[in-house]
């Protein structure tokens, strides 16, 4: 990304911006965490339906990399921890750029990964298409 990690960092961890870079034009989202290690992390909001996500802070070093867990309401399976799946961000500086390394990990259902797989694939370009935005 053509922005500092310090840049990235704050627009990937802010509550305010994540509402806008995760839902964008398409739908609106709430984001809702302390970004504490153990804490919860939830994601509310409406796109064709309405829906919560839930999980919890895995890993949270400034300037570096935040990892949580993701249950999706909309998923419809029980709240277990075989139902969950971990997303990380990495960051690395490369003088003025950043490097942004995303993981997901752990789909209980193969209909999940093909979900989070498209969804993410296309948030994060918008999350650069956000950060790099004047």
């Amino acid at each position: 990304m053509e922005a500092p990690v310090a840049v990235v960092w704050e627009q990937l961890v802010s509550p305010r911006s994540m509402n806008e870079w995760l839902g964008g034009s398409d739908y609106s989202v709430e984001v809702d965490t302390t970004w504490t290690v153990g804490s919860a992390i939830v994601i509310r909001g409406i796109h064709h339906l309405r829906f919560e996500n839930r999980g919890v802070v895995l890993a949270f070093k400034p300037f570096h990399s935040v990892s949580f867990t993701h249950l999706s309401s909309l998923s419809c399976l029980p709240d277990q921890p075989s139902s969950y799946t971990k997303l990380s961000f990495v960051l690395q500086a490369d003088g003025s750029r950043t490097m942004l390394r995303f993981e997901a990990s752990g789909f209980p259902t193969m209909a999940i990964y093909r979900h989070l797989h498209f969804y993410w694939m296309g948030t994060i370009d918008a999350f650069k298409r956000y950060v790099e935005s004047p």
